[in-house]
């Protein structure tokens, strides 16, 4: 039992999940018993009332649960516990009747097929099957000599009910699932459709990022005008005593029905148009039409069926010299629109125009809102960015928001060179495998990519100190961005913005992405005032790195300098002491280095501390500290290495140094160098234990000869 709830514990189902289904094969063991002992679903029996008390009272609880008002949410567990629950009890009331002679049996192919009707995944219908299957073997074993045969031909039957479920109900079901998804996909088409003829949104598809933002906003903005256009026809349709008045738009150069208040039903079916008909000439010359005695052949064309309509008023919706649509009113009763009439419908007509603005007016200010959201947002984070790999990181993240991309890359300008060079390159992490790959090739070939500053957008936008293309349109496969070599063929869209710091170009911020218009006008602006906080950024981490650098670098060597290494070897000797690891540190200085600046001079004393820091910086790990100690002293740190590792490598950095020619004015000479190495623990725990036992190593060697190698542990 242990094992088993250990088992269901790697589940990850909770206590009262595990409880249940130690419950439920409790259960079955009980059937399990009586199909080997026929007597122990006998009435009264002892093994029949425990197991029906405590099956009971689990369904009962389990029922409770999901019927409770702040039951959880969802959950696969929970599912599969509850279909457990409803086989176990079939197979009860079955064993407690008869077994596979009773007649509850039928119940078994109903269930079979209601359970897999209603299963969310597959792996809990294959539970399911197998749990009847089993009860089935178990609660007819016992049933007679032609038991064998009668549960075959039952586990058949249910076999056939549960096809039968997948084949013809799962069927019915995935076909009313799928209308039910392309009618929302219509309804979503439409909605969309309805904002591009309000001019509620842009031509282009909503930014990925945005997509239920932009849905919701678009969506309410469109209820809330065929609401108020559909009270103004009303109202207009009972005040001129109309048979119908119509909203037609103008939808991609097509005239389309929008609302209409009729007291007929003969419009057309679906809003399309099939013509003008006798709107064609308001078309060409947007006027206001009033048509009088007209006949059936030449009805307003909202109408689908013949209509009796003698008299029609139409009122343009113009904005500037462009036709937005036309508020159209018809009667029946032969009586012709007065001038007062016309006058209220142009002015119906105007407050349809205002609704529409002003839902426009409120998307807009919404869509403005977010973005200057997300450059205050995209400011805190540049402005939190000290190092440079944080600013690179910070600001993908900043542009993500505001103009999602497939690639973007970040370079530097050197004007002295005309060369630039890309610093950081980023593809979206939740990019599809298929759709990314492509993305990811071309990001690792401009990883430190340098190229010369030729005729690319990239050069423009440096050179025009203005971001390329100038317009939000479609780039050709072949255009050159980078430089030839390098050629972002699956992009639509590119943006190419410069980044200044005062009058000088620092370098450029790219952008592209395989969709069309994805980065309009509204966007580059927003992204031009990001592109200036980045350049301010980049210029504050250049001066925090040189600030960072002139603090624990030594000016001289470039190599680390006294305080910096006693910083590091701290953490390193920390990370020793946790981890049970060892590390060498080795002292050295160049031997007679006094004689060196008072034969050749100082300036010349000063390369050859250059020469032996380069050797060393050279020749060192990622992972080891090379550091200036002080005078023509060095030290270096090698983690993870003994004293005989650490005597090996120091003796190679002697040969190699003794092998260098030094050049002054009086010739060419050679330094040599003496080494003292000592390994923690072994040599010492505490750090200044280990320098300690590193500098009499290293007086060893003076003592004997210079230019050697000296382990602490050889000393006496």
């Amino acid at each position: 039992m242990t094992t088993l709830a250990r088992t269901l514990h790697g589940l990850r189902l909770r206590a009262r999940e595990r409880w249940s289904l130690l419950v439920l094969l409790a259960t079955w063991l009980v059937l399990a018993v009586g199909a080997a002992t026929p007597t122990a679903f006998d009435e009264g029996s002892p093994a029949l009332a425990a197991s029906l008390m405590v099956f009971a009272a689990t369904l009962v609880r389990a029922l409770a649960r999901e019927l409770r008002p702040n039951a959880a949410t969802y959950s696969q567990t929970h599912e599969l516990e509850l279909g457990l629950l409803i086989i176990t009890g079939t197979y009860l009331l079955i064993a407690v009747t008869g077994g596979l002679a009773s007649p509850a049996h039928p119940l078994v192919y109903a269930l079979a097929s209601f359970l897999l009707l209603l299963h969310r995944a597959r792996w809990i219908a294959g539970v399911w099957l197998a749990s009847i299957a089993l009860l089935e073997v178990a609660v007819g074993w016992s049933s007679g000599h032609d038991s064998g045969a009668r549960i075959a031909f039952h586990l058949s039957y249910i076999a056939f009910f549960a096809a039968g479920n997948l084949l013809i109900l799962g069927a019915l079901v995935r076909r009313l699932r799928g209308e039910h998804a392309q009618r929302l996909a219509d309804e979503l088409t439409h909605i969309r459709q309805e904002a591009r003829d309000f001019r509620l949104v842009a031509a282009a598809a909503p930014r990925k990022s945005r997509d239920a933002e932009e849905a919701q906003l678009t969506q309410s903005a469109v209820h809330a005008i065929h609401e108020q256009v559909a009270f103004s026809l009303e109202l207009i349709r009972g005040d001129l005593e109309l048979h119908t008045c119509a909203l037609l738009w103008m939808s991609e150069e097509e005239l389309v029905l929008k609302r209409a208040a009729s007291a007929g039903a003969a419009l057309v079916g679906a809003p399309e148009l099939a013509n003008p008909g006798v709107l064609a000439g308001l078309l060409r010359n947007p006027r206001t039409l009033v048509l009088k005695n007209m006949s059936e052949k030449h009805l307003p064309p909202y109408y689908g069926a013949p209509v009796a309509v003698t008299d029609l008023c139409a009122v343009p919706l113009v904005r500037g010299e462009r036709l937005l649509g036309v508020l159209c009113a018809d009667r029946i009763d032969a009586r012709p629109f007065t001038a007062a009439e016309q006058d209220k419908l142009t002015a119906a007509a105007q407050h349809v125009l205002r609704t529409v603005d002003h839902e426009r007016a409120f998307i807009t200010a919404m869509r403005s809102r977010y973005e200057h959201e997300q450059l205050y947002r995209a400011s805190e984070l540049l402005s939190g960015a000290l190092g440079l790999e944080a600013l690179y990181g910070k600001s993908f993240e900043a542009i993500r928001a505001i103009a999602p991309y497939d690639l973007a890359a970040i370079s530097t300008y050197d004007e002295h060179a005309e060369a630039h060079r890309v610093l950081a390159v980023d593809v979206p992490g939740d990019r599809d495998p298929n759709h990314g790959a492509g993305w990811r090739s071309i990001a690792e070939s401009l990883r430190d990519r340098v190229f010369e500053h030729g005729s690319g957008l990239v050069a423009m936008a440096t050179k025009n100190r203005h971001f390329m293309p100038a317009a939000d349109e479609r780039v050709e496969p072949e255009t050159v961005v980078f430089d030839v070599h390098t050629r972002l063929r699956p992009a639509q869209s590119v943006l190419v913005l410069p980044l200044l710091h005062g009058e000088k170009v620092l370098g450029t911020l790219t952008l592209a992405a395989a969709r069309e218009r994805q980065f309009p006008r509204a966007t580059r602006e927003i992204l031009r005032v990001l592109s200036h906080q980045l350049s301010v950024g980049l210029q504050n981490a250049r001066m925090y790195r040189a600030m960072e650098e002139r603090a624990t670098t030594d000016g001289l060597t470039g190599l680390t300098n006294h305080r910096a290494f006693q910083e590091r070897l701290a953490q390193i000797h920390a990370l020793a002491e946790r981890t049970g690891r060892n590390f060498s540190l080795i002292l050295t200085d160049i031997d007679h280095f006094k004689k060196v600046n008072d034969t050749y001079g100082h300036p010349i004393g000063d390369a050859v501390l250059k020469r032996v820091a380069a050797v060393f910086a050279g020749r060192a790990r990622k992972v080891d500290i090379v550091a200036r100690y002080g005078g023509e002293e060095f030290v270096l740190v090698l983690p993870d290495t003994d004293a005989e590792g650490a005597a090996i490598f120091a003796n190679k950095l002697r040969e190699e140094v003794a092998a260098q020619t030094m050049t002054s004015d009086q010739g060419p000479f050679a330094v040599t160098i003496s080494m003292g190495v000592a390994e923690y623990p072994t040599d010492g725990h505490a750090t200044a234990e280990l320098i300690e036992r590193a500098d009499q190593a290293l007086y060893h060697c003076k003592h004997n000869g210079r230019n050697c190698v000296t382990r602490a542990s050889q000393l006496a």
